[in-house]
This record gives C-alpha cells, structure tokens and sequence, in this order.
C-alpha cells in the first residue's frame, strides 16, 4: 500500500465488514496472526489484504493499458482488465498465505533446535540448578527462536509473573506441538511439585524416539526419490537428446548450441525444484 501503517489500516476498517466476512471463511488466519505474532485483527489483515491486491493488480491493469495505448491496440483492452484481476487474485492468495507460511517458518526455526535446547535444560536441572536459572542460561546458549522465546519468559518472570502462567502463555503463542508438549509438562511438573529432571528426561526420550521414526520413515522414501530423480536428471535427458540427435540424421533438424543449452538449463532448474522439493520432505531436527 502506497501509505504508513497507520493509515493503511484506518483506511482498511472502513471496509471491516468485508474483511469479517473473508475471515469467516477462513478461520485459520485468526490462528495463524496469532502464532506469526503479526500484530493485526483478523478483519483488518483481510481487509488489508483486499485493498493491497486491487492496488497492485490496479497497477498492473494500467500499466498493460498504457502500453495498449501506445501501441494503438486499444481493441485489447480486455488483455489489461484481465492481467489486472489475475494480478489482484494472486496477490490476495499469497497475502492470506503469508502468515501460515511465517508460522511454518517458526516451527522450522524452533524444532531445529529443540533437541539441543532440551538437553541442555535437562543437564542444567539434573546438576541442581533451579528450573529458572536453567531457562535462563537456555535463552543465553544462542538456539535461535527457542532462545529468544526463553529470554521473554525470563524476562515476564522478572516483571512479577509467575512462572506457570508466563510458561501456559509460551504454550499458547508457540506453534511447535513440541515446545508446546514440552512446556505443558513442565507446568504440570512445576504445579505437582514432581521432579523436572525426571519430566525433562521423559520428554526427551519421547521426542527422539519420534524423530527417529521421521528419519526411518524419511529414509524409505527416499530410494523412490533417489530413482525418480536419476530418471528426470539424467536418464531422460540423455535419451532426449539421443533422441532428438537419431530424428535430426533423418530430417533437417539440428542440434545447435541453443537446443543444447536449453537442454541443460531445463535440467538444472528440474534438478533445483526437485532438491527443494526434498529438503521440504526432511525432518528438521538437527542430530
């Protein structure tokens, strides 16, 4: 939006009822805002999210029609409405998505090192320091999301709070069904006055034998990936172009350095999506 916050989202209440609507049919963005800790209501980031795709697809509209013009082709004019709603129909799906992929993103960032942050809590507790002394040197050891997440509870600890509700808060605005699973048991551990090094060394148990069959389960898919990568990457390029050269000897195509370097760059930007493809289907945890 060509404007500050403020205004972008002063101008987005005035259409707060079309934004309570689109969040009624979805949900999940209540949720998702939450555990991106974007600070929005649901029916103004919806609304916001309205206004912004008809500005950019406004954009795109005009400037289509203005190349129209000057090429005094206005009889196209249908080309410009429509790369117009195309662009306004993207841009609201990829801002309505947005949030869900920032939650994805934080769960990624928190589980990668969850398992580090967890046993460095369970030696710290098993050596006698108390539980928040341990929380403490965890939001100091530098884990990323998990470290910064622990130097907030630390830091409402500090303010007054007590240590059961700032950890249930943590539980709630954390996206990681681990860390959440993690820190419901040490509330329960904490309010039954159990022992934590015994609650710390079950979670551990209980997570790693979780993650060990993600990566068995991982390992089996992946000589059907292994085979299907070595039949897109080279099996199928290499008969491709044995092919094309066999059809080339019998007809008046040839095999120039264009048709040779296209060949390669499909190849490269195949074997590119298929490696990413994979890394999204890898467990996240870090051993």
């Amino acid at each position: 939006m060509p404007m500050k916050r403020d205004h972008a989202i002063k101008l987005a209440k005035q259409f707060a009822f079309v934004g309570y609507q689109v969040a009624r049919l979805r949900p999940a963005i209540i949720s998702d805002l939450a555990q991106a800790e974007m600070d929005y209501d649901p029916s103004d980031y919806c609304a916001l999210s309205m206004l912004s795709a008809l500005y950019q697809g406004a954009i795109v509209g005009g400037v289509t029609l203005a190349a129209l013009y000057l090429l005094k082709n206005m009889g196209m004019w249908w080309l410009a409405a429509g790369s117009g709603l195309v662009v306004a129909l993207f841009m609201f799906i990829r801002s309505m998505a947005y949030p869900s992929y920032l939650v994805r993103k934080r769960v990624h960032e928190i589980e990668k090192n969850f398992l580090y942050a967890l046993r460095h809590m369970l030696i710290q507790v098993r050596g006698g320091t108390p539980v928040f002394n341990s929380m403490v040197s965890v939001s100091e050891a530098g884990y990323g999301e998990i470290s910064n997440e622990f130097l907030r509870v630390v830091r409402e600890i500090n303010t007054g709070k007590s240590m059961t509700d700032t950890l249930e808060a943590m539980a709630l605005r954390n996206p990681s069904i681990y860390l959440r699973r993690m820190i419901w048991q040490m509330v329960n551990a904490l309010r039954t006055g159990s022992d934590m090094g015994k609650t710390l060394d079950v979670i551990l148990r209980q997570f790693t034998a979780e993650q060990r069959v993600l990566i068995q389960k991982f390992a089996k898919e992946l000589g059907p990936w292994a085979m299907m990568y070595m039949m897109v990457t080279v099996v199928f390029p290499t008969l491709g172009i044995t092919l094309f050269l066999i059809i080339s000897s019998l007809s008046s195509l040839q095999l120039n350095d264009a048709a040779l370097f296209s060949f390669v760059g499909i190849s490269i930007v195949i074997q590119y999506f298929f490696i990413q493809f994979l890394k999204t289907k890898r467990p996240v945890m870090r051993w």
